[in-house]
């Protein structure tokens, strides 16, 4: 008791049975973990656990083959531990495909210009309203043209004395020429009256063409719809003096609504598609509005316009089209979804994005070859469109993996959906179960053997326990 006491009190030495009392905390420690993890398999994988334990049989592998030569459904035991993948497959199918071009676009007018006067004058007549909708060659001013008018009536009453001179001149040439061959007057005579009459020809045609530039001048002081559009704001009321020249005031705009077009642009690297066809390629055009009110129905159109630069400060290439309005749905300025179609790929297949794998030999895909095993396909990607993939190198029935493709490697056994819910379960004839054997001889039908064993059908079950 006393040497107990010394030592404690040195601190050299513990208590008795204070060391054995932390190894057994340790140890239970250290169980209940272990008790955890086996709790945590055999949740996740109650039947290879199962298939462990002592007094179950080994599976045969090969002595209980469907009669095709493949191993029956529920042979040998896969699954849970490197066990077949459970993917989702698609079939492949080949289909042509138009290629589009979608981009955001603005509706512009062909025609806009602002209506300003040729000659100074006061309007006196304004013939449209705000808004109206005109065709070409319709009355828009009148301006006052009375002193235009007044040199017009001078320059007809020109050329009408011009033509009364002229038939005088006619008649007097008509006579010399008849006195001439009655010897009473000389040859002289008569080549002065033809001299006359060809002057007095010349002096017509002068008045006459004065007339018209006095009418061409009138018709400056009415003016006309150059084309078809709609009348813009008038800036401008009757007596309101207007001024020729490009500086000037501007009377109206008008603009062309039908046809009318649409500018919008592509990236550099979508050149070649758009240069390859060419312009005269149909164009569809949709509002891109989410109103209800909004129609959003697509307006088909042709492309016009392939501009001959790329932008440098954005990479893209501006582009034209335009397409009848005739119903005034498009207004000039508003934006549109715009889609351009650029050609047909031929027999593709369409597949999602996600079955895609890409690695140092570029893009692949998992098939399902023989005996349900994953085989890499390359194949070449064409035409991206959003969540799936126009691509090359697949033949129409492929059936390749779209879902829990990352857990896929070559060569790995696949789970297809429908080929029975477990590992372990009967999918062909004959074929024994995962822990049981299979008399099918040769038939569809196979009955397992075993705690596990499969009944060799597409569905086995259990079978009963000896």
């Amino acid at each position: 008791m006393l040497r107990h006491r010394r030592h404690r009190a040195d601190g050299a030495l513990r208590p008795p049975g204070m060391t054995g009392l932390k190894s057994m905390k340790r140890s239970t420690g250290f169980g209940v973990i272990a008790v955890a993890i086996l709790a945590v398999l055999a949740w996740q994988y109650p039947e290879q656990i199962k298939a462990y334990l002592p007094g179950q049989k080994e599976p045969e592998k090969t002595a209980n083959a469907a009669p095709d030569g493949k191993p029956g459904g529920g042979g040998a035991r896969k699954g849970g531990f490197g066990g077949p993948v459970a993917v989702g497959i698609t079939t492949v199918e080949l289909t042509d495909l138009p290629l589009k071009l979608n981009a955001s676009g603005t509706v512009i007018a062909q025609q806009s210009v602002p209506v300003r006067p040729q000659v100074n004058a006061l309007v006196r007549r304004i013939a449209v309203r705000e808004g109206q909708s005109v065709k070409a060659g319709d009355i828009l001013f009148e301006l006052d043209d009375r002193n235009v008018q007044a040199d017009l009536s001078k320059a007809e009453a020109q050329a009408q004395r011009s033509k009364a001179t002229l038939a005088d001149l006619e008649r007097q040439y008509a006579r010399a020429q008849d006195l001439f061959k009655k010897n009473f007057v000389a040859s002289s005579a008569v080549d002065t009256a033809a001299t006359q009459v060809q002057a007095q020809k010349g002096q017509v045609q002068a008045d006459e063409a004065a007339v018209k530039a006095q009418q061409i001048q009138r018709s400056l002081y009415v003016i006309r719809a150059p084309f078809s559009g709609r009348i813009g704001s008038i800036d401008v009321s009757t007596g309101t003096l207007v001024a020729s020249g490009g500086s000037a005031t501007a009377l109206t705009t008008l603009t062309q609504f039908d046809p009318i077009g649409v500018r919008f642009a592509v990236p550099e690297s979508d050149i070649q598609q758009v240069t390859a066809g060419g312009t005269g390629r149909p164009v569809s055009v949709s509002l891109g509005s989410n109103a209800i009110t909004t129609d959003t129905k697509p307006h088909i159109g042709k492309l016009t316009l392939i501009d001959n630069a790329i932008n440098p400060s954005t990479g893209m290439l501006t582009l034209k089209a335009s397409l009848p309005n005739k119903d005034n749905t498009l207004w000039p300025g508003q934006f549109v979804n715009v889609s351009l179609d650029v050609g047909t790929l031929s027999q593709v297949a369409v597949i999602p994005q996600t079955a895609i794998v890409l690695g140092e030999r570029g893009a692949t895909v998992y098939m399902v070859g023989e005996e349900d095993k994953a085989k890499v396909k390359p194949v070449k990607v064409l035409h991206p469109m959003g969540d799936k993939v126009a691509v090359s190198g697949l033949s129409a029935g492929d059936r390749i993996v779209v879902e829990g493709r990352d857990n896929v490697k070559p060569g790995a056994a696949l789970r297809l959906p429908g080929a029975g819910g477990k590992p372990g379960a009967g999918g062909g004839g004959g074929g024994a179960g995962a822990n049981g054997k299979g008399s099918g001889e040769g038939k569809r039908e196979g009955k397992g053997e075993g705690k596990w064993g499969g009944d060799g059908k597409s569905g086995g079950k259990p079978a009963t326990k000896e």
